[in-house]
Parts: structure tokens; sequence; C-alpha cells
């Protein structure tokens, strides 16, 4: 079965606001079985031009537990944190991987 990752990627504009979503997110993450492969990090552009952005790409087990974690209540609720602390060009996707 393939497995379901969320890609985010954005700028954050208001750090105390982010903050708020940091803290929390990965208690969410995990009670959906996700595993944060990747949060932040120095990005080293190999090709193209990389805007200078946050990153984050959770893995789970399928692409519904993926969505689960996305529409869940808990994830909603948290989710305006996020998106007022950031730039409105950022953006987030469910992908899913290869079996």
């Amino acid at each position: 079965m393939p497995r379901g990752y969320f890609f985010g990627e954005f700028e954050i504009t208001d750090s105390a606001a982010y903050e708020a979503y940091r803290a929390k997110v990965p208690e969410i993450i995990s009670a959906h079985g996700g595993r944060i492969l990747v949060r932040g990090g120095e990005p080293q552009p190999l090709d193209g031009t990389m805007p200078q952005r946050r990153f984050i790409i959770v893995e789970f087990d399928s692409p519904e537990a993926a969505r689960a974690f996305y529409s869940s209540d808990a994830y909603q609720a948290l989710l305006p944190f996020r998106l007022n602390a950031s730039t409105s060009d950022g953006f987030a996707c469910l992908l899913t991987g290869v079996a």
C-alpha cells in the first residue's frame, strides 16, 4: 500500500503566531500515525531559483491517514495559526507515495 505525505512550503511572517502552531502540530500528526521527515532545515538548491522558505514533509501509513490528519477537527482548529503566520503564496498538499 502506498504511503501518504503532507508537504508544506511557506514563509513565516509572524514568528510568535507560528510558534503556537509549531508547538501543537506534532501531537496531532502523531495521533494520526504520522512521522515528521523534514521540518525547517537548510535547503540546498540544485536547480532553479528557490525561495527562502520553510518546508515540512510528514509521512503517513496511507493517503487516507494523511487526509484524516488534515481534515481532523484538531488540525483544522490549529490551521489558522499557520495561515495567519505565513505568506499567502505558500502552500500545503497531500501526496501519494509509490507503493
